[in-house]
């Protein structure tokens, strides 16, 4: 941690009319740990007053943002990846830093408690599915981005909830979010070019007494996969049969990892991919950062 007068002086040196001197400080201040980010804030709004050294402090503090979250997304892969919910919300971060985990959950507990209320003890299966499906898609009226399919908002899951629209693994990962906090055991399936789930109960999950997140269903899918939900086309259901189809249609192989449940590893990976896919087709520089977590990901 550096010293508020040592800090001062890196600021006063971005001024500097040497290219050299002024890179110099702006790579010790972007070195800082994230902790510090509120200081350079404060002095970005109070003691900064050239127009040229405010963008390059504000670019300072984006370089900062985007190296934390860099090391809680491989964190969060390296603990284990078991809260599926910490690392989107990680994810958000990257470009809307004021996300926060309980303003994600408040905004899932509104739709379980309305899937909930529609509840009783003897549904089956496809049931509890076609409820959920009404919920989700009829209720709140979550759809596929047709129009912007691409943008990147559409990989953040704050701005799916608000705008009510994404791809096909965002919607899935809201969809599966719900579920599990309603003990229905709703699993992703990492299809190529496309994102699907399973619904996949066994004895334990099957009789569940009460639709609540008191009891906690596994990270990991186990049991027999009773069929497939589309969640980008407002939760359809298919057997395995016609996932096959689905399956030669696009020219894929019929391999396991295709039709099994998925980690949350897995989802966050694609996730990151689809990020890196809209920043790098719109040109963004941010595209290159995110390339860069996807391989230490992957590692």
């Amino acid at each position: 941690m550096l010293e508020a007068s040592k800090i001062k002086a890196l600021l006063s040196l971005l001024d500097d009319s040497e290219k050299e001197v002024w890179q110099a400080a702006y790579s010790a201040l972007a070195a800082l740990p994230y902790s510090e980010i509120d200081t350079l804030q404060n002095y970005l709004y109070e003691s900064v007053d050239s127009p040229e050294t405010q963008t390059k402090l504000e670019q300072c503090l984006v370089d900062i943002r985007i190296k934390h979250f860099g090391e809680q997304i491989i964190a969060w892969k390296n603990n284990g990846g078991e809260n599926l919910l910490e690392a989107l919300v990680y994810i958000c971060q990257f470009r809307y830093p004021e996300v926060t985990e309980a303003e994600m959950l408040e905004q899932l507990e509104t739709l379980r408690l309305d899937a909930w209320l529609e509840f009783h003890y003897d549904l089956t299966s496809f049931e509890k599915v076609k409820i959920l499906n009404y919920i989700l898609f009829q209720l709140h009226g979550f759809r596929g981005d047709e129009e912007n399919f691409l943008h990147h908002d559409n990989s953040f899951i704050n701005k799916v909830l608000q705008n009510k629209k994404g791809n096909p693994i965002s919607l899935s990962i809201i969809y599966m979010l719900v579920a599990q906090r309603l003990n229905i055991p709703v699993y992703g399936i990492n299809l190529p070019r496309h994102f699907i789930m399973a619904y996949v109960e066994d004895e334990e999950t099957e009789n569940l007494e009460g639709f609540s997140d008191k009891q906690i269903i596994s990270s990991e899918a186990q049991g027999e996969i009773k069929f497939y939900i589309n969640a980008y086309n407002g939760g359809g259901v298919f057997n395995q049969e016609q996932l096959l189809g689905i399956l030669k249609e696009m020219e894929l192989e019929e391999k396991p990892e295709y039709m099994q449940p998925c980690s949350n590893a897995d989802i966050v990976l694609r996730v990151l991919m689809n990020l890196y896919n809209s920043y790098s087709v719109a040109k963004k520089p941010e595209a290159e950062f995110i390339d860069r977590v996807v391989q230490k990901f992957r590692d």
